[in-house]
């Protein structure tokens, strides 16, 4: 079941008024094939031998792009994984990188339909 209460419409309907349909389109498209890259390596920094400054950078950018298509709960999300990774605290990271994950699965869900509406 799809939460339809992942993403900030606002902030689509502001990329729709800047750009079209083009846009939303583009930006969509960008941050569906790039979040999962950002997970995976954050998922690497925090594995056994990895290194927090390399989860903090894709908690980073993850907070970024997420924030740009309205996706807001999980940029905070992110924001508070990026502060525990700077902070040094592996195993609140692990439990921030577990809630992360289960919020990105509405976003993918509820972006991915919203593409899918979209005209080309």
């Amino acid at each position: 079941m799809i939460n339809y209460n992942a993403i900030d419409r606002s902030a689509l309907d502001r990329l729709t008024e800047w750009g079209g349909d083009k846009l939303l389109r583009q930006m969509l498209r960008l941050f569906l094939e790039n979040a999962p890259e950002r997970l995976q390596q954050i998922e690497q920094g925090l594995a056994p031998g990895g290194a927090l400054e390399e989860a903090h950078r894709g908690a980073h950018s993850l907070k970024s792009s997420a924030g740009n298509v309205g996706a807001m709960s999980l940029s905070e999300k992110a924001a508070a994984l990026e502060a525990s990774t700077k902070q040094g605290d592996a195993e609140a990271s692990q439990s921030l990188f577990a809630e992360l994950k289960v919020l990105w699965n509405a976003v993918e869900a509820e972006l991915s339909q919203v593409l899918e509406g979209l005209p080309e």
